[in-house]
């Protein structure tokens, strides 16, 4: 029987725990007995010991009749449910992120964080190139170093789908812009977001705000310095 249960570091629950944890399928025998009491285990530990619940606590297991165990199976199989249907579903594009998403969590593990357990922010292509082999992605990654701190980690990733090409580099305060420059340079890239609704507006009121301040100053009468003084009547004494 397979079950949908929640994994971190502290192993597996069936309730969602407020640790960041990662949704794992695993098989479990309903009818498996437990190594100490000879029992049915009826339950997952921590760890998918072969010891039910009662010897791992060291209290008395209550008697229970079939119908009893059925029921603990069937609340088992209610609750595995309820958690594969609590994943969100990811709106898919016409490139999938999943592979990438993986090899990151992969990349992370073996470089000195908690790949499995990291929140995925943000991982968009960015460009590609022809034939779309080779494609660069922007990432933004929430991960938990073997100290036990977390960090915001982002940067590009150039993967090669031919080959195991999967090439990290970090951004730091100074360098963004010139790392996804050179990661995309000669690259087919995504094309730039439309812009906001308000934009056209503001554009059209701008520039009619400018056309009736030049007009303004092109109609009004310029008046020399002569025709004032001739304007000016003198003062009698």
């Amino acid at each position: 029987m397979k079950l949908h249960v929640w994994k971190n570091t502290d192993g597996l629950h069936l309730s969602r725990p407020p640790k960041p944890s990662t949704l794992e399928e695993i098989d479990f025998d309903p009818d498996r007995r437990c190594l100490q009491c000879g029992e049915v285990v009826l339950s997952i530990s921590a760890y998918i010991s072969d010891v039910c619940p009662w010897c791992e606590s060291s209290t008395n297991r209550p008697k229970m009749l079939r119908y009893q165990e059925l029921d603990i199976i069937r609340l088992l199989q209610q609750q595995s449910e309820v958690n594969r249907n609590s994943q969100p579903t990811k709106k898919r594009g016409l490139i999938q992120n999943g592979v990438t998403e993986k090899d990151l969590r992969d990349y992370l593990t073996a470089n000195g964080y908690y790949g499995r357990s990291a929140s995925i922010l943000g991982l968009d292509l960015k460009a590609l190139e022809r034939p779309g082999w080779v494609q660069v992605f922007e990432f933004h990654v929430h991960a938990k170093n073997r100290k036990g701190s977390w960090e915001q980690l982002g940067g590009v990733i150039r993967a090669d789908e031919r080959s195991d090409l999967f090439e990290v580099t970090y951004y730091d305060n100074s360098s963004r812009s010139n790392v996804a420059r050179e990661a995309t340079d000669g690259m087919i890239t995504a094309p730039r977001s439309s812009r906001h609704w308000s934009y056209w507006p503001l554009m059209t009121l701008f520039a009619l705000m400018f056309g009736a301040a030049i007009f303004g100053a092109v109609i009004t009468p310029k008046v020399s310095p002569a025709a004032d003084s001739e304007n000016v009547k003198p003062e009698i004494p």
